[in-house]
């Protein structure tokens, strides 16, 4: 009884497997995009520009890892208070 279950099998094997590796045609060709070496313009609002020149001030006063940047401005936005705002009373903002 099993054995034309597995002749069926088989059958259905060696039909379908020919048709996977087939190719109908030529593969066509990939779209050409063209590149720009020039990034599209930004511009930043006032508040993000001070926010970035925040980012440079913290960066060269040694504040680099993403934790201390986002105390400092927890504790500019008045979300932090204490010990942990040490950084921010030595360094104030830019005006």
């Amino acid at each position: 009884m099993r054995r034309p279950g597995l002749v069926a099998a088989a059958l259905l094997v060696l039909a379908v497997l020919p048709g996977c590796g087939a190719q109908e045609g030529p593969a066509p060709a990939p779209s050409v995009v063209p590149v720009s070496s020039v990034p599209p313009a930004q511009t930043l609002t006032p508040a993000q520009q001070r926010n970035e020149r925040i980012r440079g001030m913290l960066y060269t006063a040694g504040c680099t890892s993403n934790s201390c940047v986002q105390a400092y401005f927890a504790c500019l936005d008045g979300y932090l208070t204490g010990e942990p705002c040490q950084f921010f009373r030595d360094h104030p903002p830019p005006p």
